[in-house]
């Protein structure tokens, strides 16, 4: 199951200073939120982390495999609103022996959701 444009749909993927920036609008609709939790929806932290790799897949244009995560923080909550916007920003992108690695940021203009480090790997593990 794929999360861009489905639990998250994108507004727009830019180049930034030090990366880029995927502003994406949440889904409240979604059914993970029916799951996760009735009544009072909350994102799941491995879907955030899913759908940052989405969004790197989508700008390099080619597969990528989660290889590792590290320094995973997940600071708030993030609570499927109507209309919510969010953004991941990437930093720190770097190419690797038969991958790269990356920083990830996810906030929106009040709130830091979550920050979190990852490698990944072009070939399947």
């Amino acid at each position: 199951m794929t999360f861009l444009d489905n639990l998250f749909i994108i507004q727009s993927i830019d180049d930034t200073d030090t990366g880029f920036a995927a502003k994406l609008r949440c889904n409240p609709e979604h059914p993970v939120y029916q799951a996760h939790f009735p009544g009072n929806p909350i994102t799941p932290g491995a879907c955030l982390l899913k759908t940052a790799g989405e969004v790197m897949q989508q700008k390099l244009g080619r597969p990528l495999y989660l290889k590792a995560s590290k320094n995973i923080k997940y600071l708030n909550v993030l609570v499927p609103e109507e209309g919510k916007q969010v953004c991941f920003n990437f930093s720190g992108f770097a190419e690797i022996e038969n991958g790269c690695k990356t920083q990830v940021v996810i906030a929106d203009e009040t709130s830091v959701y979550t920050k979190m480090s990852l490698t990944f790997s072009y070939e399947p593990l």
